[in-house]
C-alpha cells in the first residue's frame, strides 16, 4: 500500500535507506535525517510516500519540486522490486503532473546497471552522464 511518509516511519524508512544499492544514493543525516524530513512534510506533506507491506517500508519515493524542476529523489526499493518501483513512480508522476509538470528528472550512478535497468523499464528517456559534486557547509 502506497501512503505518505509519517514521522513514525522513520526508522524503517532508514533501514531501506541504508541499503544504498536500491537507490545509487547513499544515507546521509545531512539530508536524510528524522528533523529534515520532519520539516520536509510539514513544507509540502506529498513530498515523501512510501510504500508499507507486511508491516514495513519496502520502498519510499521523495519528490523535489521547485515549480520549475521536478526530480524523483530516493526512489528506494528493498530489493530493487518492479512492481513497487511502477507503482511508487506513477503515485510520483501522478503528483508531479497535477502540479502541472511535464517532465521528470531522475539521478543515477553511472555504471549501476540495474538501475539503469530499472529507469528504461519505467520508459524513461537516458541523458547525458553526470558526476556531482557537493560541499560541507
Amino acid at each position: 500500500m502506497i501512503r505518505q511518509y509519517v514521522d513514525a516511519d522513520y526508522d524503517n524508512l532508514k533501514e531501506l535507506y541504508l541499503h544504498t544499492e536500491w537507490y545509487g544514493g547513499q544515507f546521509d543525516e545531512a539530508r536524510d535525517g528524522r528533523e529534515r524530513l520532519a520539516d520536509k512534510i510539514k513544507q509540502d506533506p506529498e513530498a515523501i510516500w512510501v510504500y508499507e507491506k507486511d508491516g514495513g517500508i519496502v520502498g519510499s519515493v521523495s519528490l523535489v519540486d521547485d515549480g520549475r524542476v521536478a526530480m524523483l529523489f530516493r526512489l528506494a526499493v528493498k530489493n530493487n522490486d518492479q512492481l513497487i518501483t511502477k507503482e511508487l513512480y506513477n503515485q510520483a508522476i501522478k503528483i508531479l503532473r497535477k502540479r502541472g509538470h511535464e517532465q521528470v528528472l531522475v539521478y543515477t550512478p553511472v555504471d549501476n546497471d540495474a538501475l539503469h535497468s530499472r529507469y528504461g523499464h519505467l520508459d524513461m528517456t537516458r541523458g547525458g552522464d553526470y558526476t556531482c559534486y557537493w560541499a560541507k557547509l
